[in-house]
């Protein structure tokens, strides 16, 4: 009895340590079970946070985009506002501006013009497009000076404004110096042979008349030095003795005065000093009695050659 006991004791304490060695023992299987424990409690802790982090981020970024649309909000406002001022301020101005150019007080009663000699009063207001009880601020001065010199005869126009009721307007006419035949048309040229105006029967004026042979156009310029010459006694004669001036290749300048049958030649080249040598042989054949017997005399290259009649 007793040997049979002990191969059950055995048994039992085998098994009771097997289960135990099982149970709490320190094997792999023990080991890999706390160790996946551990890790799924971090892994769950992990998740937690990201979880909540995202959740922070998501609250940060709805933040931004209400801040963002506020502020954009805002300014469109503000803009709107501008907008809204601008129109009110421009509808007054518009608003005024109207009532200042319709009250009587503005009212042009003194038209003051000046500089005109050739030209009428009545031409230069009907130029300038002015009508009688015309408001002061409603005339634009740079159309009127506008108007004024597309008239030939102004070379330069200025319009001032002179508050409550007073508008000035200053001209300057161009000169004639000369008569220029043009296009079949008798018209009158400033003092270079620039063409200003056809000549009118009931204005004419008695002037020089000038011919330019073809080619001979960049000579021009010597017309108005001719004058202003003549102008200052630099010559035997005046501007007004004066029939006509050519300009010719073979002569240069060539004058034929009106009281007097004889044909001036002066070169084109060093013009000044042969005028004052023409001057000079002119004046000897005056004091010796045979001015009138001469037909051409023609200063070229500072010399002086003198052709008589017949």
């Amino acid at each position: 009895m007793s040997v049979a006991a002990r191969p059950t004791s055995r048994l039992g304490l085998g098994a009771s340590r097997s289960r135990n060695a099982h149970t709490y023992g320190g094997g792999k299987d023990s080991r890999a079970k706390i160790t996946a424990s551990r890790t799924a409690n971090r892994e769950g802790r992990l998740t937690l946070a990201k979880a909540k982090g995202n959740k922070a981020r998501g609250k940060s970024g709805a933040g931004f985009k209400a801040m963002l649309l506020g502020g954009m909000f805002a300014k469109l406002c503000t803009l709107v506002l501008a907008c809204v001022l601008m129109v009110a301020v421009s509808v007054g101005l518009l608003a005024g501006y109207r009532w200042l150019t319709t009250i009587e007080y503005f009212t042009i009663r003194d038209l003051q013009i000046t500089g005109i000699n050739r030209m009428s009063r009545e031409d230069v207001v009907a130029q300038a497009e002015l009508t009688q009880g015309q408001n002061l601020l409603a005339v634009n001065m740079e159309n009127v000076e506008s108007l004024l010199m597309r008239n030939p005869w102004i070379e330069s126009a200025q319009v001032t404004r002179v508050l409550p009721d007073t508008l000035r307007i200053s001209v300057t006419e161009r000169e004639p110096s000369y008569l220029v035949q043009y296009e079949e048309s008798l018209c009158y040229a400033d003092g270079e042979g620039r063409i200003i105006d056809k000549v009118q029967a009931d204005k004419f004026v008695s002037l020089p008349q000038v011919e330019v042979e073809s080619g001979m156009e960049r000579h021009l310029p010597l017309l108005e030095q001719l004058r202003q010459a003549l102008a200052d006694k630099k010559g035997p004669f005046g501007l007004e003795q004066v029939a006509w001036i050519r300009l010719s290749w073979r002569y240069g300048l060539e004058i034929r005065l009106m009281d007097r049958n004889v044909l001036l030649c002066v070169g084109v080249d060093d013009w000044q000093n042969n005028l004052t040598h023409l001057g000079l042989v002119w004046s000897n054949l005056q004091k010796r009695g045979e001015l009138d017997q001469v037909a051409i005399i023609s200063a070229q290259n500072h010399k002086v050659w003198v052709e008589k009649h017949g």
